[in-house]
């Protein structure tokens, strides 16, 4: 049983270890996806972002922010004047943290800040944290980021890599939101194929492009 890749197209083999859900692993850039019978409706998916504790008095939330900054944004920022937090949830803890950068931030998230103006501006800095694990169509959200960075802007990212995992047991995966799992393969994979430069990655959950 296969199925098409939701980032490259590749026909990607069922994990045959795992009854339900049924997910596929693309041997071409290695992204892991759920199939499509089993991902849940939007009124699910926004309840379960509502019971998400995303707001500047979580403090493991903002630690995990502020690491994320010192490592992928912080070594770049200079000259960075705008920026998106794409995907921001309830509580745009991020664009806060960077706003104190002085970075002029914009939020969109499609449950709670709507922000269709996002689409007719153009952006130094993107960042998507807990984001692209849930996206339906990984191709199609990298083509409208790319779209809206400017030549030299950077697309910062941070989602769990299952580079070392076992998947069978993977607890990231038992979230019914996440829907697609990366590798760092998956990220220069990106790289490659949208034609950026990778100024930052590690083998955890953090990766940087940057548009050419």
């Amino acid at each position: 049983m296969t199925n098409s890749c939701n980032l490259c197209g590749t026909q990607a083999p069922r994990i045959e270890e795992i009854a339900e859900p049924i997910y596929y692993h693309c041997p071409n850039c290695e992204l892991i996806f759920i199939d499509r019978a089993f991902i849940i409706d939007s009124t699910k998916e926004k309840k379960r972002y509502t019971l998400h504790r995303n707001s500047s008095d979580n403090t493991g939330y903002v630690n995990m922010f502020e690491r994320f900054i010192d490592a992928g944004i912080k070594p770049f920022y200079t000259g960075l004047k705008n920026g998106l937090d794409f995907g921001c949830g309830p509580g745009p803890v991020l664009s806060e943290l960077l706003t104190e950068l002085g970075i002029d931030m914009d939020i969109y998230d499609p449950y709670f800040y709507n922000n269709l103006y996002i689409k007719e501006k153009k952006y130094d800095l993107i960042t998507a944290t807990e984001v692209f694990e849930h996206l339906k169509n990984p191709r199609s959200e990298i083509v409208f980021l790319k779209e809206i960075l400017n030549p030299g802007g950077l697309l910062a990212i941070m989602t769990l890599f299952h580079d070392r995992c076992d998947f069978r047991t993977w607890w990231y995966r038992r979230d019914n939101t996440h829907i697609c799992f990366y590798s760092t393969k998956t990220c220069r994979w990106i790289a490659n194929y949208f034609d950026f430069e990778i100024r930052y990655i590690n083998n955890k959950n953090t990766c940087v492009w940057q548009k050419k």
